[in-house]
Order: structure tokens, then sequence, then C-alpha cells
């Protein structure tokens, strides 16, 4: 076993240095819209930040996301979204939870529309 958490140590330290490379990007292809729905029921107070679980959603390679800053949700906004362990911009990703913002009392319930996201398709370049 300490040679697997080795291993899963060593990646995520490459994957950590990865991140911390700076790059520029030029934009690729068409953008797409994606919906932020949660997946459980949970009650904020006014000014209260929560994690809420929300349905997987697919980041694909390559890809960077805005979350639309245009209010969807009654009571609050997405401020961010992410995945256990997060990864670069090269690979793979998704989220399957939302960092919740509540603006007044009031709660989130299962299959509830949190907030959009716009999915940008890139090409990274290696800064010089």
């Amino acid at each position: 076993m300490p040679v697997i958490t080795h291993r899963v140590k060593k990646i995520i330290e490459e994957i950590d240095e990865q991140k911390r490379v700076p790059f520029d990007f030029a934009l690729q292809g068409t953008c797409h819209i994606d919906y932020l729905i949660a997946e459980e029921d949970k009650k904020f107070r006014s000014g209260d930040a929560k994690p809420v679980k929300i349905k997987k959603v697919a980041i694909p390679r390559n890809t960077i996301l805005l979350i639309s800053p245009y209010g969807r949700h009654g009571i609050g906004q997405v401020i961010s979204i992410g995945e256990e362990i997060a990864m670069p911009v090269e690979l793979d990703r998704s989220a399957d939870h939302a960092l919740f913002v509540a603006g007044v009392d009031g709660s989130v319930k299962r299959e509830e529309l949190l907030g959009v996201m716009m999915l940008i398709p890139i090409i990274p370049q290696i800064r010089r």
C-alpha cells in the first residue's frame, strides 16, 4: 500500500506544478452552455457560503469556463465549481459541487437551477 500512496502523492505533486505554469491561449471553435443543477437540499441564511452538490458536469481538456454572473437562483449565486482534486486545463475535468453564496434567507432544493456556465474551447500556447 505505501507504494501506491507514494505514487498518488507524486502524481498530485506533478499536477500541482503544472497548475502553476502561466500560459497564453487562443480561442477555438464554438462555446457551449451547461447548467448547474442542485443534487441536494440545503438551507441558507443571508451571507452564508456553502458547498452544494451538483449534477456532475464534464469539462473537456483545453477548455476554460466562466460562471455566468447573471443570477439564476432566487436566493443567491454560484461563485465557483470544482471536484475533489483540481486538475490542469490540459486534462479532462469535471465538477460535482458548487460554492453557493446566499444574499437572502432561503433554501436550495434538489433539481433546482443554481447557475449557468460557459465552456470556452482554447488552444494553449507556451508563453515566451
